[in-house]
């Protein structure tokens, strides 16, 4: 690949990045100058259907579902594709059932809204859980930067030089623009990622003959898939207890997480909230589409390929330069669009649930509050730096805390629709279950042996609980004064 040519296109790349964020800059600084609330971690609760979108297609894809899904289907064959799908399908069933009641409600953040119900202490456990969860994907998509920058240049970057070339470019645009400057990012993000991919699927599919020739060399492979299946079944590759499991995991990690709720909270209304995510999950399709493409070409052109990971870069690498550099460049802004996201997660998830009890940074003018996120965005990239470089082994295991997300749907769902199911005790006792199934799951074999996947017991686990708890306890929870008035009144 010819360096000079992916260097300009790296470097206008990051012009048009900081450009928009420092648009953001300007407009936050008015907006602040007007004395509006909210305008650093919320974007003042302004974004519209088409930014909601945006900002919730780049949040959402990831290097999980682009390398990640070339990378499965190296084994998997065409059914390693289900993780993008099931992605969008969970963003979908956020929208219709959530959409519109989470931003009807006078609240910032998943943890505000189930202290309002449950309690203090149920906060700071979603809090805890949230955190880690946003702490340990964003780690992942340093990673995934770095090796992208040393893999593009190797005589000039080291993985390590990239991971914080990444991480900076992380907090320069989380920090310049806020969330309306992660969400304009993302525009930006987007573009490059359907161009660049777009064209590098192009050439390689042309270069190999055209799809006929894909399928026809898909299916002279002469090894079968890890299961035994066909390549090209759709669920055969995983298996079907696999598959579904990413739907399982995928729906309620969508519907009640911060990283993937935090548009809905900053959107301008309920309308704007629901069909920015509908349109943002059917973004995320062709994307997943593209990447399964690509893993499928790689897998016949490099068919001993030792690192599985690099299945995607490899395919990048074969084309043109001009469609390689801005294939690279696509790579580089999947992890850069879901990095910024979940670093604004973690800001909000601080400032709000965190350190409010001890600042009382609802008293604070709007200047004071980004100043103070700001500072949270500084801990937040140390944190998350030590993370990719010291502790990659655990960063993976802790991806799989998503599985205990079940029981914060058992909370969130009823808020939403039917407080009166729930008692004083249902959201500790929820989350104390979940956590502990999930630390007793990682740490002793024989648990880990008879549930391959987490997700399975931790629904079954949170649905028991929540029914106990709601036969024992007599004791309802009180609904916060104006939620059902606010609720019944969506637009």
């Amino acid at each position: 690949m010819n360096t000079t040519i992916t260097v300009i296109i790296i470097l206008l790349y990051l012009v048009l990045l900081f450009g928009v964020c420092a648009w953001a800059q300007k407009r936050q600084k008015a907006k602040e100058a007007e004395g509006s609330t909210g305008s650093f971690l919320m974007a003042s609760k302004s974004l519209p259907t088409v930014l909601v979108a945006f900002m919730m297609a780049g949040a959402g894809i990831g290097s999980i579902n682009t390398t990640g899904i070339a990378e499965q289907v190296q084994t998997a064959g065409l059914s390693g594709m289900c993780v993008g799908f099931a992605g969008a399908v969970a963003l979908i069933v956020l929208a219709v059932f959530g959409g519109k009641r989470m931003r009807a409600l006078p609240y910032n953040t998943m943890p505000s809204m189930a202290k309002a119900y449950c309690g203090e202490t149920t906060r700071w456990l979603l809090s805890l859980g949230g955190l880690v969860i946003a702490l340990a994907i964003a780690a992942l998509q340093f990673i995934g930067g770095g090796a992208m920058l040393s893999s593009m240049f190797p005589d000039l970057i080291s993985y390590q030089a990239g991971v914080v070339i990444t991480a900076v470019v992380f907090f320069i645009v989380a920090a310049l623009g806020g969330m309306m400057g992660a969400s304009l990012s993302n525009m930006v993000n987007m573009v490059v990622m359907y161009i660049g991919l777009g064209l590098v699927l192009f050439f390689a599919l042309t270069g190999l003959g055209g799809w006929d020739a894909l399928v026809e060399q898909v299916n002279a492979i002469p090894e079968p898939t890890t299961s035994g299946a066909p390549w090209l079944s759709i669920t055969g590759g995983l298996g079907l207890a696999t598959f579904v499991s990413y739907f399982a995991t995928e729906i309620p990690n969508r519907f009640t997480t911060q990283s993937n709720t935090q548009q809905i909270f900053a959107a301008k209304d309920g309308k704007a909230a629901r069909n920015g995510l509908i349109i943002g999950a059917l973004m995320m399709v062709p994307i997943t589409i593209i990447s399964t493409l690509i893993g499928l070409i790689a897998r016949v052109q490099f068919p001993d390929l030792a690192v599985l990971t690099q299945a995607m870069p490899m395919v990048v690498l074969s084309v043109n330069p001009v469609a390689a550099g801005l294939g690279m460049a696509a790579l580089w802004a999947v992890n850069v669009s879901t990095g910024v996201a979940l670093m604004m997660t973690c800001a909000q998830l601080i400032s709000y649930d965190v350190l409010s009890p001890f600042t009382r940074n609802r008293e604070m003018n709007e200047k004071q509050q980004a100043a103070l996120s700001r500072v949270v965005l500084v801990a937040v990239l140390v944190i998350t730096l030590i993370m990719a470089f010291l502790m990659r082994g655990i960063v993976s295991t802790i991806m799989t805390m998503c599985a205990i997300t079940p029981a914060f749907a058992f909370i969130f769902v009823p808020i939403l629709y039917k407080p009166s199911l729930l008692k004083k005790s249902t959201g500790i006792t929820l989350l104390l279950v979940s956590y502990i199934f999930f630390f007793l799951w990682l740490f002793i074999p024989p648990l880990k042996a008879m549930f391959a996947d987490p997700v399975y017991p931790e629904w079954v686990l949170a649905l028991v609980t929540f029914v106990v708890c709601y036969v024992v306890d007599k004791r309802p929870v009180e609904v916060p004064a104006g939620d059902a008035e606010a609720l019944a009144a969506r637009d």
